[in-house]
C-alpha cells in the first residue's frame, strides 16, 4: 500500500481529517506538523535493534499518540512494521474502514457488545479469562468465522490480565475451539523506564514462569511479547517473539533514564538518533506595549516588572496547551527562547518578547520542535507540566490541524 498517494514533491503537505472540509480550506495558524520521514526513520532505527526473527508491533492507539492514526499507520507499515496495536475496538475499525489490511490487535480488551465489530473487521482480540473466550467463540461460531486472540497475563501491573494459575485452562479452551486461534500471550511492564530494575526483573521472571507452564503441557505455546518502548531499549531479554514500541516511534522517551541506553544502542550522532515526529507551531496574533506594573491574563498571576512588549498567540488549553504550564514554559521566536507569561487561556496565551524588538504580528512561533539552533522537546514541556510526554502529545487537540510532511 502506498504511504500517501498523489504526492508531487517531498515538501507537499497533506491536511488531515482533523480539518472540517466543509469549512475553511486553509489550516489554522496554530498547527501540528507531522514529519512522516522522521517516523519511518524511527521504525527503521528500532528494527535495527532487533534480531531478524523478532516482529515489530507499531502501537498507533490514541490517534497515533496524537499524531494521526491513519497517516502514521501507513508510514510505519511502509517502514517495516509487521502489525499494529490499538487501544480500543473503534480505533481498529477506523483503520480497517480506511483500507489497512495488516494485523491489528486491540490491546485493552473489549465488551460483549463490541464482539461483532471485532469479528466483522477481522481484529485480533485480547482475552484473559474463559468467560471472554467463550463469548467470543460462541459469536464467531454463529458467524462461521475464526478470531485470532492474544492472552494477557498480569505479572504485576495489577490492571488487566489473568493469572498464571488460570492460564492453562484458558489456553486449552482456545486450542480446542474451532473458532478461536491462539496468536500470542503477553504481559505489560509497569516500571521498565525506572532506574531500579528489580520489579521489571520480577515481572520478567513471572512471565517466563508462565511460558514454562504452558510449554509443559501438550498445547503448543503461542508467540510471546512483553517489551514496551522502555523494555525494548533496556531489557533485550524481553524481546521474545515480538516487541511493542509506542512512544519511541514518535521520537520521544518515557524517561531520562532511557537516554544512556538509547545512545549506547543507536549512537549519539544526529543521523542515527530517534527524531521527533511532531512540531507544534503557531503565529503571533497581536503585539502589545504594556507598562511596568501591569497585570496580565486571568487572576493577575503575572505583573510586568518592566515596560514590556507582549505577544499574544492563538493557542490555549482548548488546543491542548496544558494550563499547568502557565508561567513555566518557553517558546521559540526568531530562533530564540522567550517566556510564556500570565495564565494560559482557553484560546490564547501570551509571551514576553521585550528583548526581541524585531518581532512582528504573523511571525512564526514554535511551541514544540526546532527553530534555528534551538529546540524545545516534548520531554521538557512534560517536566514543566509535571506530567509525561504521552499526555502532552495525546492532548494536542483535534482543532489543531495536522499537516503531514512526507
Amino acid at each position: 500500500m502506498a504511504l500517501l498517494e498523489n504526492l508531487n514533491s517531498n515538501r507537499e503537505v497533506i491536511i488531515s481529517d482533523a480539518i472540517d472540509h466543509n469549512g475553511p480550506t486553509t489550516p489554522r495558524a496554530t498547527r501540528a506538523e507531522i514529519h512522516l520521514e522522521a517516523l519511518r526513520h524511527n521504525v527503521r532505527a528500532i528494527r535495527s535493534l532487533l534480531q531478524p526473527e523478532v516482529k515489530l508491533m507499531a502501537v498507533v492507539k490514541a490517534d497515533g499518540y496524537g499524531h494521526g492514526a491513519l497517516p502514521c499507520t501507513r508510514a510505519v507499515l511502509a517502514a517495516g512494521a509487521d502489525c499494529l496495536g490499538v487501544g480500543i475496538v473503534a480505533e481498529g475499525v477506523e483503520l480497517r474502514e480506511n483500507g489497512v489490511q495488516a494485523p491489528i490487535q486491540v490491546l485493552t480488551g473489549h465488551f460483549p457488545n463490541e464482539i461483532d465489530d471485532l469479528i466483522q473487521h477481522e481484529l485480533t482480540a485480547t482475552v484473559w479469562n474463559s468467560s471472554m473466550a467463550k463469548d467470543l467463540a460462541n459469536r464467531a461460531a454463529e458467524c462461521d468465522r475464526q478470531v485470532g486472540v492474544h492472552v494477557k497475563v498480569d505479572t504485576g501491573m495489577g490492571r488487566l490480565g489473568g493469572t498464571s494459575d488460570n492460564l492453562p485452562a484458558l489456553m486449552e479452551f482456545i486450542h480446542h475451539s474451532k473458532n478461536l486461534r491462539a496468536e500470542g500471550v503477553f504481559t505489560h511492564f509497569s516500571t521498565a523506564d525506572e532506574e531500579d530494575s528489580e520489579f521489571t526483573t520480577l515481572q520478567l521472571e513471572r512471565f517466563q514462569a508462565t511460558l514454562n507452564k504452558i510449554n509443559q503441557g501438550e498445547i503448543p505455546a503461542p508467540p510471546a511479547h512483553c517489551a514496551n518502548s522502555s523494555a525494548l531499549l533496556r531489557y533485550p531479554e524481553s524481546h521474545f517473539s515480538m516487541v511493542r514500541p509506542g512512544l519511541i516511534l514518535y521520537g520521544a522517551l518515557t524517561s531520562k533514564n532511557l537516554e544512556p541506553a538509547l545512545d549506547k544502542l543507536l549512537g549519539s550522532t544526529a543521523e542515527k538518533k530517534l527524531r521527533p515526529v511532531m512540531a507544534w507551531k503557531t503565529q503571533i496574533l497581536q503585539i502589545n506595549k504594556i507598562s511596568k506594573g501591569s497585570p496580565l491574563s486571568y487572576g493577575k498571576k503575572f505583573i510586568t516588572r518592566r515596560d514590556s512588549t507582549i505577544a499574544t498567540l492563538p493557542v490555549g488549553y482548548a488546543d491542548g496547551l496544558n494550563r499547568a504550564l502557565s508561567g513555566k514554559m518557553s517558546v521559540l521566536i526568531h530562533g530564540q527562547r522567550v517566556s510564556q507569561v500570565g495564565t494560559i487561556c482557553m484560546d490564547l496565551c501570551m509571551v514576553d518578547v521585550t528583548d526581541l524588538p524585531q518581532v512582528r504580528a504573523g511571525d512564526e512561533v514554535v511551541i514544540l520542535g526546532r527553530q534555528g539552533s534551538e529546540a524545545i522537546a516534548v520531554e521538557e514541556m512534560a517536566d514543566h507540566a509535571r506530567t509525561i510526554p504521552y499526555e502532552i502529545l495525546c492532548c494536542v487537540g483535534k482543532r489543531v490541524p495536522r499537516i503531514y510532511i512526507p
